[in-house]
């Protein structure tokens, strides 16, 4: 009976390491570009994607410098620490993906659908995000210096910490938006939608938010200086001596 059992249990340690070093459970870089492909580690710099469908992929580490994935459906996919430097990600599907610490310098993501994926600490410089969905997006201490990102909507999202000098978000939706602590030193947020947004202890100096509302936002203890509000609607904001401006208050906290 013992001997029995040993050969049972000897088939099954051999079958499982067969299943393990199978291209089922182990993909490689010359696997085809399919959902949950994983491709953690390739070089794919310059690859064609574009409207491929790439749920769930393992992409981790990866490097798809200038790739073309616009359209590319990449919704859930595992991205982080990944190369998309100068990629092409317009009008991509990045719902829930995980971007942390991703280089995406430079890239297009023109009117992507990310709504709730994670960009923390990633590398952002002079990405282009115009009309991108990223609300419940998360870009904790991410680098989005120059970036464009103008008509996107980042209501709800995490961008505490996040470095937007020199940034443009005119016409930007950012209702319910955490700023706390971004530096938005020379950032264009003019005509931007900053309700209820939380801006407490940023850094506000030479930002243009003239026209834009920031009714019943948190500007608390945030550093202006040479901030332009005019046109601005300030109902009930609290400005950064904690005062509570009146409603009504239009370009002058009152």
């Amino acid at each position: 009976m013992q001997i029995k059992n040993r050969l049972k249990s000897t088939l099954h340690i051999t079958a499982l390491a067969l299943l393990v070093g199978s291209p089922l459970a182990q993909a490689g870089c010359d696997d085809p570009a399919a959902p949950r492909v994983n491709w953690k580690g390739c070089d794919k710099a310059g690859i064609d994607l574009s409207g491929v469908d790439m749920r769930g992929a393992v992409l981790n580490g990866i490097n798809l410098e200038g790739a073309n994935l616009s359209k590319t459906n990449l919704r859930g996919s595992q991205l982080g620490r990944a190369n998309l430097k100068g990629a092409n990600l317009n009008k991509a599907k990045l719902i829930e993906a995980n971007l942390v610490a991703s280089d995406l310098s430079q890239a297009t993501l023109e009117k992507a659908l990310a709504k709730g994926a994670k960009f923390d600490r990633a590398m952002l410089s002079e990405t282009n995000f115009n009309g991108a969905f990223l609300e419940e997006a998360s870009f904790y201490d991410a680098d989005l210096s120059n970036a464009q990102l103008i008509k996107a909507n980042l209501s709800k999202a995490d961008m505490k910490q996040v470095n937007l000098s020199g940034a443009d978000l005119s016409s930007s939706i950012m209702i319910k938006a955490v700023l706390s602590r971004a530096n938005l030193e020379d950032a264009n947020l003019s005509g931007a939608n900053l309700e209820r947004a939380q801006l407490d202890n940023s850094f506000l100096i030479n930002a243009d938010l003239s026209n834009s509302n920031l009714s019943r936002a948190n500007l608390a203890e945030a550093e202006m200086i040479n901030t332009d509000v005019s046109g601005a609607q300030l109902d009930y904001t609290t400005w950064n001596n904690r005062s509570r401006c009146r409603s009504g208050s239009i370009g002058e906290c009152k």
